[in-house]
């Protein structure tokens, strides 16, 4: 099974991680994927600087986003890819999943105080909008 398992350093990008955890000392998938997706910079702040300039921020940013998750997989000794991408996360999400034919994703799901995130945040509503594939959400 391969599990796409999107975060950004949030409390329910951590819960996702300690899920697949658990779920690993059941059954362990057999490819899990790691992945974070930067938002890309205003045209105005990207045109001051050089490409190589903004992939590297971008590059930056994103693995501090996936630190925590990367210590809480290697410390239970799970084998994974991690990625970094840009772009809008929903999309970039169900996009991956597409790419790397992933069977599921696992992600954490945060209020942020939009009407169609209410009760999940905007970017675990745009997922489960797009995606083909199971989705597993965890707060």
């Amino acid at each position: 099974m391969r599990i796409l398992l999107p975060v950004d350093g949030s409390a329910g990008s951590v819960a996702a991680v300690q899920y697949i955890i658990r779920k690993h000392a059941a059954a362990a998938p057999t490819e899990l994927h790691v992945l974070n997706v930067q938002a890309p910079l205003p045209y105005a702040a990207t045109s001051l600087v050089d490409s190589a300039t903004v992939k590297d921020f971008h590059l930056e940013e994103g693995n501090k986003a996936l630190a925590n998750a990367r210590a809480l997989l290697d410390k239970a000794g799970i084998q994974y890819e991690s990625h970094v991408a840009i772009g809008e996360p929903g999309e970039v999400i169900a996009t991956y999943t597409e790419q790397k034919n992933c069977d599921e994703i696992v992600m954490g799901t945060r209020g942020l105080g939009r009407i169609a995130g209410l009760l999940l945040g905007s970017v675990a509503y745009k997922v489960l909008q797009l995606s083909k594939v199971p989705v597993t959400l965890v707060k």
